[in-house]
């Protein structure tokens, strides 16, 4: 699901709401989203910050595609993530961050910023009301650095430490560790014995090397199969690794895998270790729409070639194609060739571009003969991608194709493959890309060409010292062609060319050469002196 989707969702689950302050919520959220791309987070931030404000629970989510790893985030930012991996908690913090900066963004708590005075009023508004924005205060107030008072903390643990109520029971064992009363044992007991949320909170409070008691517990909440124990498992997970005994890798894996909380994203190994029975049950998953994402991702880190097969048949008709496709192209087998071309007549340009490069990476069909015909796309994307593809794999077919794209963007890598090929046609344009590109890149890569494809001998009238300067370089190269223009070289206004001119007189080995190089020895410029000595002794004179 792309970032579209994500706003998608969020436009119809916010339509028409204001905030406090009578502001539309989506011109906020959108705000938000923005800077958080601004800020350099990936596609996984900015769609949590879309779908952070969606009432709708992690697993209705997860139901309406939304990729397991977002709403790992959306979790997080719901609950503080205490127990949530490192990367988790950084995306989530970029999101908060984005929130905190944007000036029209206030708590959603009615409080002034919170403290012991204000809680008193928070607790008695969320006992008439229930709001979630005052549930989100208390979690604030509770991640803030300040001076609770810690009889006022025990109190409402006591009150809340057996509540019914999921977010409660969390919050009373954050309330009893801020208080002082929580010692391993009853974090312990919390872990078998409390609520989802309370044992996730739990988890994410014990610290230390772990032992035999703890472990145990751990894996007896790992094995729990129910849905709101997901973030219970995850936290089990990321706790277990942490410790790293050889029983706790040994807890870890009996785990299974599911909808949200896949060991291997906190177990790397874990993928590779239970490969051969895990294969299967992937390819199964695939038409699945839950899976979407993260089965083609697994079977690819596998290098499942036994996956091929099914995966070409569900990408034809997937609503999410594009990570079966890298898939394929990670895999990298040749049987996913036939797909993939058909791919490239999908109505999505994202997914004929993708189809193009994991169709490069495959093979299985005539690459060069896809990539020419994609070079003609409607959508620049795929024509980009088509040009990448080319430049890769092209052969002399493609010397026409690859010299309209020394007109694009792409013109450093058409000019190689083009020297790659070695086609004489392909002079023209080279010189055209070496006397008058504005690209230093291009230049060089066009500089390449000429070196290695034999043609006649052109004449550099560009007055542009660094177009002179490429030009003794090329003469260096160039045996044959007349040395005329190393000579004037050598008398240029600009060091850098001479110091070129003489490289170049260096480079030939001509002794004829040293009549000329030998002046420069007493050239103002340092560059031009070294060089000149080093080319005199060089040549024998």
């Amino acid at each position: 699901m792309g970032i579209a989707r994500a706003r998608r969702i969020a436009r119809r689950a916010h339509q028409g709401q204001l905030r406090y302050d009578h502001e539309l919520l989506l011109d906020q959220l959108e705000r938000v989203a923005d800077a958080v791309a601004e800020q350099g987070g990936d596609w996984v931030a900015v769609q949590a910050a879309w779908l952070h404000a969606v009432p709708a629970s992690v697993e209705d989510l997860v139901l309406q595609g939304v990729p397991s790893r977002v709403v790992q985030v959306v979790k997080a930012l719901r609950s503080y993530g205490w127990s949530a991996p490192a990367q988790v908690r950084h995306r989530a913090a970029l999101v908060r961050e984005a929130m905190n900066a944007d000036r029209t963004v206030v708590s959603p708590s009615p409080a002034e910023p919170a403290d012991l005075r204000t809680l008193p009023e928070l607790l008695a508004e969320y006992g008439e009301t229930r709001d979630y924005r005052i549930q989100w205060a208390i979690n604030r107030l509770l991640g803030e650095p300040n001076d609770l008072n810690p009889s006022v903390m025990a109190e409402l643990a006591e009150r809340w430490w057996d509540s019914a109520d999921d977010w409660e029971a969390g919050v009373a064992v954050r309330f009893a560790h801020r208080a002082g009363l929580l010692d391993r044992e009853r974090l312990l007991r919390t872990v078998a014995d409390g609520v989802p949320a309370a044992a996730e909170t739990a988890i994410g409070l014990l610290e230390g090397e772990g032992d035999g008691r703890e472990i145990e517990v751990l894996r007896t909440a790992l094995l729990r199969p129910e849905l709101e124990w997901l973030g219970v498992r995850t936290a089990v997970r990321v706790r277990l690794t942490a410790i790293g005994t050889p029983e706790a890798v040994a807890a870890l894996r009996e785990s299974e895998f599911d909808l949200v909380d896949m060991p291997w994203r906190h177990d790397r190994d874990w993928l590779h270790r239970n490969g051969t029975r895990l294969i299967p049950r992937l390819v199964e998953l695939l038409p699945d729409p839950y899976w979407w994402h993260d089965a083609p991702v697994a079977l690819a880190s596998l290098r499942a070639t036994e996956a091929v097969g099914p995966m070409c048949e569900t990408v034809r008709v997937a609503e999410h194609p594009i990570p079966m496709i890298q898939a394929l192209g990670g895999i990298g087998s040749a049987e996913a060739g036939p797909t993939l071309v058909w791919l490239l007549g999908h109505e999505s340009a994202e997914v004929r571009a993708e189809a193009l490069q994991a169709l490069s990476r495959t093979g299985g069909a005539d690459v060069v003969e896809v990539a020419m015909a994609a070079c003609d796309d409607p959508d620049v994307q795929v024509r980009d991608r088509a040009a990448r593809v080319l430049a890769r794999h092209a052969d002399g077919r493609a010397v026409t194709t690859l010299i309209r794209l020394c007109d694009t963007a792409r013109a450093a890598e058409a000019a190689d493959a083009l020297t790659r090929i070695g086609d004489p046609r392909a002079l023209p344009t080279l010189w055209s890309l070496f006397s008058h590109h504005h690209d230093r890149a291009v230049r060089h890569a066009a500089g390449r060409g000429l070196v290695r494809i034999e043609g006649e001998q052109r004449w550099s009238y560009v007055n542009d010292p660094r177009v002179e300067r490429a030009y003794m370089w090329l003469l260096g190269h160039k045996p044959d062609w007349h040395r005329g223009a190393l000579v004037i070289g050598t008398k240029h206004s600009d060091a850098m060319v001479r110091t070129r001119a003489v490289e170049a007189f260096g480079r030939l080995r001509d002794p004829a050469g040293a009549e000329h190089v030998r002046p420069l020895i007493a050239d103002p410029d340092r560059r031009v002196r070294a060089a000149a000595r080093a080319v005199t002794r060089l040549l024998g004179d």
